[in-house]
């Protein structure tokens, strides 16, 4: 069919998983769909974060502002509504292993990610957005609007990824993030301290080994997490794979003075 060849949205993929759904009468699989569209509506726009914050349990893995929807976030939002719900809850799925076993559902997530990051569909909108948002909208040509918007996504990106750097940078003793910021010349000596016998390259692959190990985003697709210094599963029985010690080790020998918790 012509509509095939279309681009598949969240939204056409779920509307077609739920049309099956509902001409075979498999009510099992139309409530599964169902929870996995709730979940995403929550995690997306910071209902989730509410839910966990008034409960008095860990809400930051459902920050809206850095939440990756993938199969572990869907598990631990089930798990959530399933505690705050005692009980006969219908929260006992979709967990990880189902939605990791269907292709179609993994998609739909990948889908629904993708779609949350678009320009002009940031995932909180704040008053400055709504007002940045109600700027473009009053321009009347929509290529303009359009490359207006194109320019906002990629400001913030930028700002992100400079965060992201500067942050980094602050770890790095040898590193003067203030002189750099101000254009100063910067030394480059490590007065003795955090040395090894590592080469140049083998210190960056150590950092990068040590970002991608605090990477929450990245571990999730693992089951597992950064917190507190090591990284453990991400669910029952939350066993530790690196302890801190370990992690210490690791950024002593790539010049970084500590890691954070």
């Amino acid at each position: 069919m012509t509509q095939e060849n279309e681009t598949v949205t969240a939204e056409s993929l779920m509307g077609r998983l739920q049309a099956e759904a509902n001409r075979s009468g498999d009510a099992r699989r139309i409530g599964t769909l169902a929870r996995l569209v709730e979940a995403c509506d929550e995690i997306m726009s910071g209902d989730a974060y509410k839910r966990a914050k008034s409960a008095k349990l860990d809400p930051e893995r459902f920050n809206p502002n850095f939440v990756k929807l993938n199969s572990q976030a869907i598990h631990q939002y089930v798990l959530l509504r399933d505690r705050l719900e005692r009980g006969k809850s219908e929260w006992k799925g979709p967990v990880a292993t189902t939605i990791r076993g269907e292709k179609d559902l993994m998609t739909y997530l990948k889908l629904r990610d993708e779609e949350a990051k678009r320009p002009g569909k940031p995932r909180m909108r704040g008053p400055r957005t709504r007002k940045l948002d109600e700027l473009v909208d009053a321009i009347e040509g929509i290529s303009d609007q359009a490359l207006l918007r194109q320019a906002l996504a990629d400001g913030r990106a930028w700002k992100r990824e400079l965060d992201i750097l500067l942050a980094t940078l602050r770890k790095l003793p040898e590193v003067d993030v203030d002189a750099l910021r101000e254009g100063r010349v910067l030394s480059n000596a490590r007065n003795g301290q955090g040395g090894s016998a590592l080469t140049p390259d083998d210190t960056q692959i150590l950092r990068k080994l040590l970002a991608r190990l605090r990477d929450n985003d990245a571990l999730a697709d693992f089951g597992l997490i950064s917190r507190n210094g090591r990284v453990k599963m991400d669910i029952a029985p939350g066993l530790d794979l690196i302890y801190p010690e370990e992690l210490g080790l690791l950024a002593r020998l790539a010049g970084i003075a500590e890691i954070a918790g």
